[in-house]
């Protein structure tokens, strides 16, 4: 089962967040032979993406397994449009794929500059 959680990105700031792949009961996954993916889009349905956000997945060392990194360099975010989109994250094995988190990305203005 897939994990909801909304991203707040502020335009031309860089963004950094640790996600956690857990399965149904709530234990964290194992992503040592696994490939992961995520994107943002407008909407499920568009075939073109707002963003790429490249999730790396921590592995190897004790007590980090199933945490996953993105992080995303203000030149990175300045570009992409301010939008409520959304975006999913999946993890790839053969033939086996499944979305582990989803929500809302949030693309937000600079209010200062």
């Amino acid at each position: 089962m897939a994990t909801n959680y909304d991203l707040n990105i502020t335009q031309g700031s860089q963004f950094e967040v640790v996600l956690r792949a857990k399965d149904a009961d709530g234990n964290a996954i194992d992503l040592t032979n696994y490939t992961t993916s995520g994107f943002v889009k407008y909407r499920y349905s568009d075939t073109g993406i707002l963003l790429d956000l490249n999730p790396v997945p921590r592995t190897g060392a004790a007590g980090v397994s199933g945490y996953m990194d993105i992080t995303l360099s203000g030149v990175t975010t300045k570009s992409v449009p301010i939008v409520q989109g959304v975006y999913d994250i999946e993890i790839y094995s053969g033939e086996y794929h499944e979305k582990l988190i989803y929500g809302y990305a949030n693309i937000l203005p600079e209010v200062t500059y």
